[in-house]
């Protein structure tokens, strides 16, 4: 599993009651450029630190990997723009994921708030919505770790 030792792992999850639904067991790891976890945390990562992510390799998982640097440092920047990560496809075809960064004081990733579900579900018009409420879950646990 090359990708283990630079991924992202679940730690905790809450399931829908949907009949139809995502499934990532606790402990599960997914690779940091193909997950909207995975790059939540790279777009707050320092430039060295992202080079050597990329230096690595960039696997292809499915037609909609980021496997060029260049769209993944572009995808990286609209994070840091916008407050959330977007993954739709990339990873698990068919499985879709909005997340955001839980930050340390100086900015560091420690952690993501995500939203998955099936592709079937995905609505384009709610990702603003879905964004938001990501970004601003992870951003409460930002606060509450620093005592804001």
């Amino acid at each position: 599993m090359p990708d283990a030792p630079h991924g992202t792992v679940v730690v905790d999850r809450v399931d829908c009651d949907h009949v139809v639904r995502t499934f990532h067991a606790t402990g599960d790891i997914s690779p940091l450029h193909a997950t909207a976890t995975g790059h939540s945390v790279l777009a707050h990562l320092s430039r060295a630190e992202l080079d050597a992510v990329i230096a690595r390799g960039l696997r292809s998982y499915s037609a909609s990997t980021p496997v060029d640097a260049a769209r993944l440092r572009s995808e990286l920047a609209r994070v840091r723009a916008e407050g959330y990560a977007v993954n739709r496809n990339q990873y698990r075809p068919g499985v879709c994921a909005i997340a955001a960064p839980v930050l340390d004081a100086d900015g560091t990733p420690l952690a993501a708030v995500a939203v998955s579900m099936p592709d079937s579900r995905y609505d384009e018009s709610r990702l603003p919505e879905w964004g938001r409420m990501v970004a601003d879950t992870a951003a409460e646990i930002t606060q509450r770790r620093s005592g804001v």
